[in-house]
């Protein structure tokens, strides 16, 4: 009887097992198909294995027509894998179909960093043929294993040091790469072409010493940028058990930029030559403070001269008009604009209203607050020279122009 028994539940098992084996080979049937790509990544420097660099898959977009659906599903990201101390990687179950491999590390150039973000999102046949010569391709197969083997450049990189004119460091300066395209104008070089995924190190802040290094920057023509801090930041809570609150609060017009050559104005930028892996130092900017006034005045309504409560006031260099500061008005209509190089500008109001907060209650645990302007104004502007510090500034805003009446038929 025991022996019958034996010989029973392997039996069972046995069944068991190969409907288990059966049940997955259905399931697997169900699956899309997919292959592996295996790899290693070098630093062309070097010659050594490039080490916990990140390696990506990117699937090629369509040639011809609009995507598909399953191209515009599997069009990110669809892979990635971390090279281990010898510089390989294995990705499995990768879908079947056709892959830009991009690895990236840091102080070494992405190839992605050589093509401005507008030209890889309208992937014209140009650009398709360019990034083929710059990025390896992929072609995987159900249940084949495609190689690739990848070679990382060093990239370039720029540094200096930014000090007041009176000799000490600009602590906390924003510093920001500006590229020269093919038109000759200086952009802002994109440090990431997805938030989250940085490309180059295109952007930074000074140190304590005022000291900043760009690393990761490709080859081309660039000036620099330092701004001054923008953001102010108030803690509270510190002592005591009640919490920490943190206030951040950003002030359009605070910012003042001051570019390579110690200029204030991006036409007027020096600007530097950057070979591939190039390290070119000594970019250094000072910042004239002593030549910097503040601006103060007032909005109000031409009419009757009460201050308004909103719009925006703007600094304008009297030669081309361009942009160099501005600011929000203030809730009694007067308005500061600080750092201001001397120089000729026209100062001008827009936008401006009186206004008055309105409470909304969504929900009787939510309350809102929302501006509503109950009257508008039109925009009014005045000449200005600016030799030193100045106040006392009305800026009087007539009424606004009355809109068109519109004729039904």
């Amino acid at each position: 009887m025991q022996l019958r028994w034996w010989r029973v539940i392997p039996v069972v098992a046995i069944a068991a097992a190969g409907l288990a084996a059966g049940a997955q080979q259905t399931a697997k049937k169900g699956e899309p198909p997919t292959g592996t790509v295996t790899g290693s990544v070098a630093c062309a420097d070097t010659n050594a294995p490039a080490r916990f660099a990140l390696v990506t898959l990117q699937r090629v977009p369509a040639e011809t027509g609009a995507a598909s659906g399953k191209d515009k599903q599997d069009g990110g990201m669809n892979a990635t894998a971390t090279t281990d101390l010898d510089g390989r990687f294995e990705m499995d179950k990768v879908a079947v179909g056709r892959y830009y491999v991009l690895a990236s590390q840091d102080g070494y150039l992405s190839p992605l960093a050589k093509f401005d973000p507008e030209q890889l999102h309208a992937m014209t046949e140009e650009t398709r043929k360019d990034l083929a010569k710059a990025v390896p391709i992929v072609d995987v197969e159900a249940g084949e294993s495609a190689t690739v083997t990848l070679r990382l450049e060093h990239a370039a990189e720029v540094s200096g040091t930014v000090l007041y004119d009176d000799g000490s460091p600009a602590i906390g300066m924003r510093i920001q790469l500006m590229r020269k395209d093919k038109n000759g104008n200086l952009v802002e070089a994109q440090p990431e072409l997805v938030p989250g995924l940085s490309v180059f190190g295109s952007h930074g802040f000074t140190d304590d010493r005022g000291r900043y290094e760009l690393i990761g920057t490709p080859a081309g023509e660039y000036a620099v940028r330092a701004s001054l801090p923008a953001i102010q930041v108030a803690v509270g809570g510190l002592l005591g058990s009640g919490g920490i609150s943190v206030n951040a609060s950003n002030t359009t017009g605070e910012e003042l930029n001051i570019y390579l050559g110690d200029v204030f104005r991006k036409r007027d930028a020096k600007t530097v030559k950057v070979g591939e892996g190039e390290v070119v130092g000594g970019q250094d900017i000072t910042v004239a403070i002593g030549g910097l006034h503040t601006v103060r005045g007032t909005v109000t309504a031409k009419r009757d001269g009460h201050a308004l409560n909103s719009g925006e006031v703007a600094l304008l260099y009297a030669d081309d008009q361009e942009m160099a500061r501005s600011v929000r008005v203030e809730d009694d209509g007067s308005f500061v604009l600080p750092y201001v190089p001397e120089g000729k500008y026209l100062l001008r109001a827009t936008g401006g209203a009186d206004s008055e907060t309105v409470e909304l209650h969504p929900s009787p645990q939510i309350t809102m607050r929302q501006s509503k302007d109950v009257r508008r104004y039109g925009d009014v502007e005045m000449p200005l020279q600016v030799q030193g510090d100045m106040t006392g500034l009305e800026l009087a805003a007539p009424e606004a122009a009355a809109a068109p009446a519109v004729v039904q038929q």
